[in-house]
């Protein structure tokens, strides 16, 4: 007897489209039956008219992470509940390694403060430098299943910057050892021109944060950090890319066959810089990189139909409006006095990259279901080395399952998100396509707007990356 058969469910996957009954057994995906099979059960959901996915993985997010003098209140727990009713089973964040700090501490210090997860979760490690110690540190921290590592090209002012010497010693390291190195790339020298540039000049709105790191600091940096990967023999992912000359420079390395991958985020999909024309809220959309123009967004969307983009992650960074505002002042009238050095960045996105992707992406004709479970969970979870055990629904892997009406129209409204904050940059969305329910190992942790879950239900994800995909450009579906 299963422990669960979600009967009658349209199953998609990268692969294509399936109507199956799928029986789970101890957590795991055990069969995929012939449609009305009458193979017993202790537990039966019905999932006639409905597409069943392979649970999301969200690979990029901050939560609890000093930045610009302000960490977030969010905890784990609740991201991990956003992370649910988004139909998000996995979670990765990253170490808050601090200089001079043992890299594979500060992975066993966020292990214990993920614990607290109701969904499951893993962890990048943050480099900042790369001296004799930290390198040697790499095996160790592999065998701890965590193989992916993030530098941050920029943000010296905040002192996290990775420097050049550091990508190349990590890089070279990549070549040596089963590992991605994973980069934020904007020049901080080009940032920290034009950032001086503004002041000087009292130019200090939210348009002119935009301004400081033009599209110029990101194609600088991308190509400095594809050039160093490639010329060194390292595989890379480049995170939050936002423009098409970075996608170009991407897809000379792919064609050559250069294991160089790209991530975009829905924000930069959907949302642009005209946000910042706004006094009162434009500071609520400062991120980095900062928004662009929709004709960026057009070129990101049709890099993923080329597949030049390989995922998406939400780059969740809650900060409540409070927290946004915390440093800033009011005039006479109470109205916000514009200074974008005194706003920290960070958007929220876990809770409604699914449906933003759906109504964007598939309602909207740019993607297929297909496509969207791509760049969402398969493909996530074969870069990041934890595939098949997630990112697919075939006998073996885990029963992470969102059970999805593609068809439901609805409103996105903040009150009815779960991260704590007090605005949305999606506030009054007409969305297309809504959660029923999210499985975890074939336990129903959300369903039709209630969470049934625990907390600390998470389990740690040991994860090992597969060599076909870091040595040479492996072209996901």
């Amino acid at each position: 007897m299963y422990d669960l058969i979600v009967k009658d469910a349209l199953l998609v996957l990268t692969e294509g489209t399936f109507h199956t009954d799928i029986a789970v057994d101890k957590g795991s995906v055990a069969a995929l039956l012939t449609p009305g099979s009458t193979a017993p059960a202790r537990r039966i959901i019905d999932a006639r008219h409905h597409k069943v996915l392979p649970g999301l993985i969200d690979a990029h997010m901050h939560v609890q992470a000093p930045f610009q003098g302000i960490t977030g209140r969010l905890s784990f727990y609740q991201q991990s509940l956003c992370a649910a009713f988004g139909g998000v089973t996995t979670l990765f964040d990253f170490t808050n390694t601090r200089r001079q700090q043992s890299v594979l501490q500060a992975l066993h210090e966020r292990r214990e403060e993920m614990a607290e997860c109701a969904v499951d979760y893993a962890v990048h490690g943050k480099f900042i430098e790369a001296s004799a110690r930290h390198c040697a540190e790499i095996p160790a921290l592999i065998r701890a299943g965590c193989p992916t590592f993030k530098l941050f090209m920029t943000y010296s002012r905040e002192g996290v910057m990775a420097n050049d010497a550091t990508l190349v010693r990590i890089f070279t390291l990549a070549r040596q050892h089963p590992i991605l190195p994973m980069v934020h790339a904007e020049s901080d020298a080009l940032v920290e021109h034009f950032y001086q540039h503004k002041v000087a000049a009292g130019q200090l709105t939210w348009r002119d944060f935009a301004e400081h790191k033009p599209k110029l600091c990101e194609s600088e940096a991308f190509q400095r950090a594809v050039s160093l990967a490639t010329g060194l023999g390292s595989p890379l992912l480049i995170v939050h890319t936002t423009h098409g000359e970075c996608l170009d420079i991407a897809a000379r390395a792919q064609r050559r066959g250069f294991p160089i991958y790209v991530e975009t985020c829905p924000h930069y999909l959907t949302r642009f810089d005209d946000l910042y024309q706004d006094p009162a809220n434009g500071h609520l959309a400062i991120c980095s990189p900062p928004l662009r123009r929709p004709e960026d967004a057009a070129a990101l969307w049709q890099g993923i139909q080329q597949r030049v983009i390989s995922v998406t992650g939400s780059d969740d960074c809650a900060f409540s409006r409070e927290e946004k505002e915390r440093q800033l002042q009011r005039d006479a009238r109470g109205n916000l006095i514009q200074d974008f050095r005194l706003v920290v960045n960070g958007v929220a996105g876990m809770e409604t990259r699914l449906p933003i992707l759906l109504t964007e992406g598939v309602a909207a004709g740019r993607i297929t279901l297909n496509q969207l479970v791509a760049i969402t969970s398969t493909n996530v979870a074969r870069l990041m080395g934890c595939y098949p055990r997630k990112g697919t629904l075939l006998p073996g892997s885990d029963a992470d399952m969102v059970i999805l009406d593609d068809s439901e129209h609805w409103t996105l409204r903040q009150q009815d998100l779960h991260n704590g904050c007090d605005y949305s940059l999606y506030e009054g969305f007409q969305a297309t396509g809504r959660v029923i329910a999210t499985l975890l190992r074939g336990e129903t942790i959300v369903h039709r707007g209630q969470f049934l879950g625990n907390h600390g239900q998470g389990q740690y994800l040991h994860r090992s990356l597969d060599t076909a995909i870091i040595r040479h450009f492996y072209p996901f579906a």
